[in-house]
């Protein structure tokens, strides 16, 4: 989901085709024709989808025989999972990785399609790509088991949330729709191996983050047509849903909910397009926004999440190819360290990060 200008797509599209177009607008059996997912930069055309090239659909399996990557330890339930733009893995590390340590396990992802991705309360990871489904591995070890493969018959899946993702409902966050249509939620399960709800709302065009609380509600992080930050409450994730008020959010990013139900929210620019990022988290937003803190962080980020204690929050920083760790509290954020950890971010771009187990929501 990283922002690109139309000129470096068109430069890079002959061998990133999984970047400025699959990577963000996807490429799975529902793959527009036209790849306008990204290439949008600040300029005179201003932050908006712009078509930059063209695809052929490509009819991929829509369940896929489990992969095994290097596992970790058979006691390492606990850690933090990093992915990356243009990523062809999912990387676990230890909870604490203050001595910038490597990678203890990875998950691989073929095709290279992933942006952010969810961890449920019990630690079961939940991958979208873009190419060819959501990818769902078992919370009995970092980098554990494939359980299956969900398709998404309505979009590009780009973000993940669930509370139970073996036997619940999983919410995935749609970039666009076919077709580059608006994006929207999917709500899939496992057990279906498809998503069977689409919800859409008129203020949503390019979609962010997705969060799910333990109650059932949605929300949608997203820009409208005209590149202001939304976000949209969905009661029971279902209905037309209704648009927050209060929000002020400079732009999309990430979504998560800590443990007293306030929703942390990952902001990719700061008032009028600046950077750093920052971190806003609110309380409420069924339909009102009350805003308990702002805190800028280190750079530029866009996906981050709270851990299960609701101490800690992770995020990554595009521009440095770092994972954060910051101390976190509902009145604001201290950066306590960062690590690279030996992974190829300096060229993938490190675009997401959270805990396992995430919060308990």
């Amino acid at each position: 989901m990283r922002l690109f200008s139309a000129a470096l797509c068109t430069a890079v599209a002959a061998s990133l085709i999984s970047g400025c177009a699959g990577n963000t607008s996807g490429t799975g059996s529902n793959v527009p024709t036209t790849a306008g997912a990204l290439g949008h930069g600040v300029g005179a055309a201003g932050l908006r989808g712009i078509p930059v090239m063209t695809v052929a659909k490509k009819y991929l399996p829509t369940h896929i025989q489990p992969q095994r990557g290097k596992r970790a330890p058979a006691a390492a339930t606990r850690g933090i999972y990093v992915s990356a733009f243009y990523g062809s893995d999912v990387w676990g590390f230890p909870k604490n990785n203050s001595g910038n340590g490597p990678a203890t396990c990875t998950v691989p992802v073929t095709p290279t399609g992933v942006n952010s991705f969810g961890v449920d309360n019990s630690g079961t990871l939940i991958v979208p790509d873009g190419f060819s489904g959501t990818f769902v591995y078992s919370n009995s070890s970092m980098c554990g088991t494939q359980l299956g493969t969900i398709s998404d018959p309505y979009g590009q899946p780009s973000d993940a949330a669930a509370v139970d993702a073996v036997n619940g409902t999983i919410a995935l966050g749609n970039i666009f729709d076919n077709s580059d249509t608006p994006g929207s939620i999917s709500l899939c399960t496992l057990s279906s191996g498809t998503c069977s709800t689409n919800l859409t709302n008129p203020n949503i065009f390019e979609m962010g983050g997705v969060a799910m609380s333990s109650n059932g509600d949605c929300w949608a992080d997203a820009i409208n047509e005209s590149d202001i930050a939304v976000l949209v409450y969905f009661q029971g994730c279902s209905g037309a849903g209704v648009l927050t008020t209060g929000f002020s959010n400079g732009f999309y990013g990430g979504l998560d909910i800590d443990k007293k139900g306030n929703l942390v929210t990952t902001s990719l620019f700061g008032p009028s397009f600046s950077l750093p990022s920052t971190v806003n988290v609110y309380s409420g937003c069924n339909p009102a926004c009350t805003l308990l803190s702002s805190t800028p962080l280190a750079g530029e980020s866009i996906f981050g999440h709270v851990g299960r204690q609701g101490l800690r929050y992770v995020t990554t920083d595009l521009e440095t190819a770092a994972t954060e760790v910051y101390a976190y509290k509902p009145t604001g954020l201290t950066l306590l360290y960062s690590f690279t950890g030996g992974i190829p971010c300096a060229s993938d771009e490190c675009e997401a990060a959270a805990y396992t187990p995430s919060t308990n929501k």
